[in-house]
């Protein structure tokens, strides 16, 4: 047993007390020995404990429960991606939407005949943009804005 269960001093006069009370303590009390044929009696334990037909059924039982936990786990993971992923995409085509009824207006006074095209490349540029930021944020490139 080491001092650092018990003080969480970081005394080097401390450590070096701990330090020799391990040392001592090894020195004067000696682990028993083993009893002969300890570990082949052992090997033999765990060699039938791992070929008994009940412990395989046991453990495929519990492989197989994890398995089904596992994926129902996946399964619902999935859905409430789907459900946001719907949910996202209705509200940004309602924003945008309503982006344009109000943008186009004065687009229309700017640039008359051209405002359509206007309103087309910045959407294609807004577009390109936030699949940009996700491109960057799944190879993990640093995001120079993040600092600001």
């Amino acid at each position: 047993m080491s001092g650092d269960e018990f003080s969480a001093s970081d005394d080097p006069r401390a450590q070096a007390l701990d330090g020799a009370l391990d040392g001592a303590l090894a020195r004067a009390l000696t682990p028993p020995a083993l009893t002969p044929g300890f570990q082949l009696r052992l090997q033999a334990a765990l060699a039938r404990e791992r070929a008994s037909p009940g412990s395989r059924a046991a453990s495929r039982t519990h492989a197989q429960r994890e398995q089904r936990e596992r994926m129902a786990e996946l399964d619902a993971g999935y859905l409430r991606l789907r459900r946001r992923t719907l949910g996202t995409l209705i509200g940004g085509a309602f924003a945008a939407g309503a982006a344009v009824a109000v943008v186009f207006p004065w687009l229309q006074d700017g640039f008359g005949a051209n405002a359509i095209y206007v309103l087309a490349s910045a959407g294609a540029l807004l577009g390109i943009g936030i699949g940009t930021a996700s491109w960057i944020g799944r190879v993990r490139i640093p995001n120079p804005f993040e600092r600001l």
